[in-house]
């Protein structure tokens, strides 16, 4: 069985593909809703959170658990995958988003523009993992803090999100007009 975790409904968008491609995968989600958004969040809480997700999906029966969150997979895999599961769960892995969105971009474009809540920013994960792939690559990283918290509160259209994401647009825009590709890094944010 594949587990899935994200801090809230958002890992839904990376749940359906996998539901699509592998039809007969048995799968479990779980979203921290009680919680989310953790992208405004500290380091630590957002690894503790991540981590509780993690073992209580291994304990269900998940060998395998993708990271469907931005945030905890730029703030919490790493130390998940190196410090946690050789000491815990030598059997079992983790994987998260970051480096195969990373490696798409890479492929399709060396002027790259994020949008993601303010940890993931804070992370500079996605500019260490373009920066692996292509040094060449500039990532213009603009942080849309209050965005995810309006989604989950389902107010995606509303006139304070369309004002939010039309400011961070502008952000964005103002530090490189040239940009080539976008990456809505939060899975709130689709």
């Amino acid at each position: 069985m594949l587990g899935v975790f994200d801090s809230g409904f958002g890992g839904l968008t990376v749940l359906k593909p996998i539901h699509q491609r592998l039809p007969t995968l048995s799968t479990m989600y779980l979203g921290d809703n009680a919680r989310a958004p953790y992208g405004v969040r500290s380091q630590e809480e957002i690894f503790q959170f991540t981590l509780e997700g993690v073992r209580f999906l291994f304990e269900q029966g998940c060998p395998l658990v993708i990271l469907a969150c931005n945030t905890a997979s730029a703030q919490a895999l790493r130390r998940i995958q190196q410090d946690v599961l050789p000491l815990e769960y030598p059997d079992s892995r983790v994987l998260g988003v970051v480096r195969p969105a990373a490696e798409y971009l890479a492929k399709h474009a060396t002027r790259v523009g994020l949008f993601a809540p303010p940890a993931t920013v804070e992370s500079a994960a996605y500019v260490h993992e373009l920066y692996d792939l292509g040094p060449a690559i500039k990532v213009t990283q603009v942080a849309c803090p209050g965005l995810t918290d309006l989604i989950e509160a389902g107010k995606q259209d509303s006139p304070a999100t369309d004002t939010l994401v039309a400011g961070c647009v502008k952000q964005l825009l103002a530090k490189d007009e040239h940009i080539e590709e976008v990456l809505l890094a939060c899975t709130h944010y689709p």
